[in-house]
């Protein structure tokens, strides 16, 4: 049988329902949210996201203010503009677009996020507020709309489930991986200095992929019944994949994201919720 598509675009406006009245509440008081977005470098994959936020947010009623900045920006010069909204009480939400030109690193910039329109969870105390398993003041968008999709899945409740995550990174894999332990998962975590994903794949009811290499996980590679979400998100030939071959997977898998159709509209819902919470707290200071 065919696996149960995990339809993510069904989530989002599910979603959005709820969001909308939370947002028409705020303008009604006078608070009109906003969200900045940096995006440094000229990644397709992040100008297509970004662009599909905008366009979902402003739908929405949230307002979206787009920074270009060159592959050639410097850690010293994004810093400095991350912190100047700090005090600018018109921005509700700040993202830096993920993943950065190779030169930069997250880890040298995101102490400078204010940590009070972080939206997406880069700042260290965030982090490691999700690492110490206490509720971070925003939990990072992606690994959000994987928890919020699992949680339809029927696998859900994860205690006692086995998971494997592949990929490690700070902005799906590594928070994915503590959220998932959060809710009593037992979680194996493989990257590509992994020197094999087998047999943990193989052994996992859940496995969330998150590495940018199309293709990386066919049908053979997981167990029968196994809920597959796919992070991925890579460009070829002007299409966007996943890390999964879909039709191999989706003869084995029991439930299954499709690329694109999946994390991401949940991803986008899941940041404008963030940017909203963000609003509010502002609101009630």
């Amino acid at each position: 049988m065919p696996a149960r598509i995990l339809d993510g675009k069904a989530v989002a406006a599910e979603l959005r329902v709820a969001l909308l009245s939370r947002i028409l509440a705020l303008r009604e008081r006078g608070t009109h949210p906003r969200l900045v977005v940096l995006l440094v470098g000229e990644d397709a994959a992040s100008h297509a996201y970004v662009r599909n936020l905008a366009r979902t947010a402003e739908g929405a009623g949230i307002a979206v203010d787009v920074e270009r900045l060159p592959a050639s920006s410097q850690a010293s010069s994004i810093r400095a503009r991350l912190s100047s909204f700090e005090n600018d009480d018109s921005v509700h939400g700040v993202l830096l677009q993920q993943p950065l030109p190779e030169t930069l690193s997250i880890r040298d910039i995101a102490d400078a996020m204010p940590r009070a329109k972080d939206v997406d969870g880069v700042h260290p105390a965030n982090q490691g507020n999700l690492a110490f398993g206490k509720e971070p003041l925003f939990v990072p968008a992606t690994p959000a709309a994987v928890m919020l999709l699992l949680e339809r899945s029927s696998h859900w409740p994860l205690q006692g489930r086995t998971a494997a995550v592949i990929g490690r990174s700070v902005v799906v894999g590594g928070p994915v991986a503590l959220l998932l332990m959060v809710e009593n998962a037992t979680v194996t975590v493989l990257h590509k200095a992994s020197p094999s994903l087998q047999p943990y794949v193989r052994m996992a009811e859940i496995v969330v992929t998150a590495t940018g290499v199309p293709g990386l996980i066919g049908g053979e590679d997981i167990a029968p019944g196994a809920t597959v979400v796919d992070v991925g998100t890579t460009l070829v030939d002007g299409h966007l994949v996943g890390d999964v071959d879909f039709a191999s997977a989706a003869r084995v898998a029991g439930e299954i994201t499709p690329v694109p159709g999946g994390v991401g509209p949940v991803t986008n819902v899941a940041l404008l919720r963030n940017v909203v919470t963000a609003a509010e707290r502002m609101a009630n200071r």
